[in-house]
């Protein structure tokens, strides 16, 4: 109303109201709109009628927050065309619309209703209906441009905001001090994407990465040999599908029915590092017991070649002494022939 008020003192207004057949009414008058045409109308009404009033045709440009006659515009801000391509609608009064903005509509159902209907041929058919970009000529801040998500009732937000070099795009929320998470594409090909967790963390290259540093764990103990076993003969290995996928066959488990020492808590999911973890010392220690048995089979073998070789050396000694005996027979029984004749005969 100040822009109006100087307008007035120019005298513009009064060219406004001889060339457009303008009808204005003193503070408080309830004169009716009579004798005025419809196309084109400026009212000033603080009293009983509408308080004002811009009104420009039924394809025109309306600011009427209420007219004394009946009309289908329905709003106290509007600029629209027939094929409402270029309506903008603020604050319509119709019921259940109260306080809408609507873009390339009439009728906005939520608090910002943008619209648009037509043929994109261009690049992948990507119609724009909201195009945010900053660039801040601090030469210490970051020119990423974003917008905040908030919860009324609580006062948490949610802040978007693309990376400082353009190449990602984080979340993150108020006062936790990072992004939750991150998408990021430095490369010209979709198979770079990263996706980056707070938590640490990430799929890299189509490859879960866990986050596993030391860092961020404690009360960090060894699974005991025990613990590991019990777990391993209590899991119940099945195939199934996804009610979402009847015919994909899957091989794995059940959250509801694993030992509690690989379930979480919810008991909806299952951690594969936790079966990774059990298994590996499940393998570990029946290797273990291979390797003890492989060195007392060792063990073993050896003495057994000590015991060959014990056996041959017994059975060349054996040879030796029954040898022995024929010759002591032959020098008993055998008396013609020399002694020294008898024991090389029996040498032989």
């Amino acid at each position: 109303m100040k822009n109006i008020s100087k307008l007035v003192t120019k005298g513009v207004i009064l060219s406004m109201i001889l060339s457009s057949g303008v009808a204005m009414a003193a503070s408080g008058d309830n004169v009716t709109y009579k004798n005025v045409t419809l196309e084109e109308r400026l009212y000033q009404y603080d009293g009983y009628g509408a308080k004002w009033g811009l009104d420009v045709g039924n394809d025109g440009l309306w600011f009427v927050p209420k007219q004394p006659i009946g009309d289908t515009y329905n709003a106290p801000f509007k600029v629209r065309n027939n094929t409402l391509d270029n309506t903008l609608v603020v604050g319509s009064n119709v019921s259940g619309m109260e306080g809408n903005v609507g873009i390339g509509t009439d009728t906005p159902s939520v608090k910002l209703d943008v619209q648009w209907s037509g043929s994109n041929t261009v690049g992948d058919g990507l119609t724009n209906l909201l195009v945010l970009s900053a660039d801040n000529s601090e030469a210490d801040k970051a020119s990423d441009a974003g917008f905040r998500l908030v919860n009324g009732s609580t006062s948490k937000g949610w802040n978007f905001r693309t990376s400082s070099g353009g190449d990602a795009f984080q979340a993150t929320l108020q006062g936790t001090g990072g992004a939750e998470f991150t998408v990021k594409n430095a490369t010209s090909n979709i198979s770079g994407t990263e996706l980056h967790l707070g938590n640490g963390a990430k799929n890299i290259g189509g490859l879960w990465i866990n986050a596993s540093s030391r860092a961020r764990k404690e009360n960090i103990k060894e699974l005991s040999t025990q613990d590991a076993l019990a777990a391993f003969h209590k899991l119940q290995p099945v195939t199934y599908n996804y009610k979402s996928d009847k015919k994909e066959q899957v091989v794995g488990f059940i959250a509801e029915d694993v030992p509690e020492l690989v379930a979480i808590q919810s008991r909806d999911g299952l951690s594969a590092m936790d079966m990774v973890a059990v298994l590996t010392k499940v393998v570990q220690e029946q290797d273990k017991v291979m390797v003890e048995t492989r060195a007392e089979l060792q063990a073993k073998d050896a003495e057994m070649e000590t015991m060959k070789a014990e056996i041959a050396k017994l059975k060349v000694m054996q040879k030796k002494v029954a040898q022995l005996e024929s010759i002591l027979t032959n020098l008993a029984l055998d008396t013609s022939k020399s002694k020294k004749e008898k024991i090389s005969v029996n040498l032989k």
